[in-house]
């Protein structure tokens, strides 16, 4: 199990990442998004959105401030996608996420 608040910080360092639920559906819809992350307090229709989309999506424990946090920001955070995880492990989420389905 890794640790995803680590591996966040890491991906927004090294890697790409956009925060923010219009850009994050943005990124997904296009393609772009290799994972998405929401917070447990995220809209009910931004996850329905999320969940539609042909990207693998992974629901994080805390709520948007925590997420933010996670993320090295002072502002609440609903959700994010990653486009390029630079150095981190946070696509191993993907397995976790095959895991809870299978």
């Amino acid at each position: 199990m890794i640790n995803v608040d680590r591996a966040l910080r890491s991906s927004l360092r090294t890697g790409k990442v956009v925060l923010g639920s219009n850009r994050t559906v943005e990124t997904g819809l296009s393609g772009q998004a290799k994972l998405v992350i929401y917070a447990a307090d995220c809209p009910e229709d931004v996850r329905m959105q999320l969940e539609t989309m042909d990207v693998p999506v992974y629901g994080y424990q805390g709520m948007g401030k925590d997420l933010g946090s996670a993320c090295g920001k002072p502002f609440s955070v609903a959700t994010l996608a990653v486009i390029e995880p630079g150095d981190s492990e946070i696509m191993a989420l993907q397995r976790e996420i095959r895991g809870v389905e299978t």
